[in-house]
């Protein structure tokens, strides 16, 4: 009984990290319940900190969204090596930032009350630059053509979702954390794309691979995501209420977060080679 636990550890959950090789169903299930109870303990202590989650804290997020990519394509580029390695690899790389992120808030509110999201932001801004250095230093940049076509192609998307929304009173899509929830996705979509599709990248989520095996193409990225998202985003824009405000923007910072950070991740591999 001992034995095939093991086993079963090291095939679904331990092997993973180690020799980085991806996702399967048991982990993939596994990770986003822990995603969500690492979602609900950060709610209670936002509440604790007495922090309202608005516009101006979610940007103010973003930058440490970034730096998690950033640090995982260091990994990708294999600057470092392991053990430490590992705590750049899904979920380890996920408690860290987390970690760090709390304390940085934490900081930034004792150093002051009224202006601690900018303080926060300027943190994660200036870590996000240090790590894209150590990037820039260590690898050539090849091909910065896909940081233009990921960003591009996203746009313009994006772009005509918010005309269309706009032109037929959808206001749950012109939104602006709805809007921002719908571009990191693209970002991801699109990067995807580009990667398998063009560059002959492999995917390692379960889900794009199905899509990919069944269909050829990673094109069908754009479908699942727009299916699921635009629906869930139509749900909470009409079944929240005013005072579960703060719970639908935190679930709307989770989506912007498992979004924006494979989409970061991808167009930085794809620009670098990696």
């Amino acid at each position: 009984m001992t034995e095939a636990l093991r086993q079963f550890l090291d095939t679904y959950y331990i092997h993973p990290i180690i020799y980085d090789t991806g996702y399967n169903w048991v982990n993939t299930i596994s990770w986003a319940l822990l995603f969500a109870l690492v979602l609900l303990a950060l709610l209670k202590i936002l509440k604790k900190l007495e922090i309202e989650i608005d516009e101006k804290f979610i940007a103010a997020v973003v930058p440490y969204i970034l730096v998690g990519a950033t640090m995982r394509v260091i990994e990708d580029a294999e600057l470092i090596l392991p053990p430490l390695s590992y705590l750049l690899i899904t979920p380890l790389i996920y408690f860290l930032v987390f970690v760090c992120c709390v304390f940085a808030l934490v900081i930034s509110i004792k150093t002051s009350k009224t202006s601690y999201n900018l303080i926060f932001g300027a943190v994660g801004l200036i870590w996000f630059f240090a790590t894209l250095s150590i990037l820039l230093w260590t690898e050539e940049l090849i091909s910065p053509w896909v940081i233009l076509a990921v960003s591009g192609i996203s746009a313009v998307i994006v772009g005509v979702i918010y005309l269309i929304a706009a032109k037929f009173g959808l206001h749950f899509l012109t939104d602006k954390l709805n809007v921002s929830v719908l571009a990191a996705h693209l970002l991801d979509a699109t990067s995807t794309y580009i990667g398998i599709d063009l560059l002959d990248y492999t995917g390692k989520h379960v889900i794009e691979n199905l899509i990919v095996k069944y269909t050829g193409s990673a094109v069908g990225m754009y479908l699942l995501k727009l299916g699921i998202l635009i629906p869930v985003l139509y749900l909470m824009d009409t079944q929240f209420h005013e005072e579960e405000k703060e719970l639908k923007n935190m679930v709307l910072l989770a989506l912007i977060t498992i979004g924006l950070a494979p989409a970061v991740r991808n167009t930085l591999r794809m620009a670098f080679g990696i």
